[in-house]
């Protein structure tokens, strides 16, 4: 503890730059860890499109392009179109003023041939 105290009375900026570093780099790092064993779960890839999806996590989830996700849905800009907030099906449904189904039902209809050729992981042990 001494020598704690010692640190922050002679080289406090040092202090508070290493201490700032360390938590930054705790945060980043779980951010790494928790997407990481998120998607590497097969029960994420290829999920079927819902209304609380973004082109986002469609895209990452079918391993797509954003851009190839925007040209189905037939938007160039999912946040820009929605304002502010995530660009959700539901909402990009609603400023499209198009039915939530029939935007999920394009997805559907496209999605398998445009997605890669790599199987889909079976979810049974």
């Amino acid at each position: 503890m001494n020598a704690l105290r010692r640190l922050w009375r002679e080289q406090r900026l040092a202090l508070i730059g290493f201490v700032l570093a360390a938590v930054l780099a705790a945060f980043f790092g779980g951010r790494i860890v928790v997407r990481t064993i998120y998607w590497a779960d097969p029960g994420h890839h290829r999920q079927a499109p819902e209304g609380w999806m973004t082109p986002g996590y469609i895209a990452r989830s079918w391993h797509l392009k954003i851009d190839e996700v925007d040209a189905i849905l037939g938007i160039e800009n999912g946040p820009a179109l929605v304002g502010h907030g995530p660009p959700t099906l539901e909402r990009i449904a609603r400023a499209l003023d198009v039915p939530l189904p029939d935007l999920i039902g394009r997805l559907e209809a496209v999605l398998p041939n445009v997605a890669g050729t790599a199987p889909r992981p079976d979810r049974t042990p």
